[in-house]
């Protein structure tokens, strides 16, 4: 009586472990996970080409943040042009929106991600700023949603705005493009 009493509750453990999880709660197999990287890596590559060819953008460095799925996606872009701080806000805009857009658009990658659609808090684009000699003059990210703009008209403070502001100012000065 007693070994079936110790079975049953090995039982009732390891079924629990095993299979009282919500669907939400399980995570995408190893071998998944892997595929989902694979579809994210393509999917930046897409986008980066896009982002070289109507935006001088270089691609130097890409990432994701992962544990069971894909929290976060980044790009990292070298561009040899100045810019000021009306510029250096419509080029953020403009690669945060398209690199969104590749990801949300792509059907296979849905599953993968810990949250769709995702928004500018997913993810991360980040650009050093070169004069055309390769002299680096500034730093303009989006991280988080909040774009900084550290370039040499700054000065001493450098500006700091949400997504939704930046957007905003973008759309009021007539350049969404």
């Amino acid at each position: 009586m007693k070994l079936f009493s110790t079975c049953g509750v090995l039982l009732v453990i390891f079924s629990c472990s095993f299979g009282c999880s919500s669907s939400k709660d399980q995570s995408l197999s190893k071998e998944a996970l892997l595929n989902c990287e694979k579809i994210a890596d393509t999917i930046t590559e897409k986008t980066a080409e896009k982002l070289k060819e109507q935006k001088n953008l270089y691609l130097v460095t890409t990432g994701r943040v992962t544990k069971d799925d894909i929290r976060m996606m980044l790009m990292g872009f070298h561009l040899y042009q100045e810019v000021d701080v009306r510029k250096a806000r419509e080029l953020l805009i403009y690669a945060v929106n398209a690199y969104l857009l590749d990801i949300n658009n792509n059907e296979e990658i849905r599953p993968c991600l810990h949250e769709y659609p995702f928004t500018a808090k997913n993810v991360e684009i980040r650009i050093w700023v070169y004069k055309p000699d390769g002299i680096k003059i500034g730093y303009i990210s989006a991280l988080d949603g909040i774009l900084t703009l550290d370039l040499p008209e700054t000065r001493q403070a450098i500006c700091k705005e949400s997504y939704e502001e930046a957007l905003q100012i973008v759309f009021s000065q007539g350049n969404a493009n």
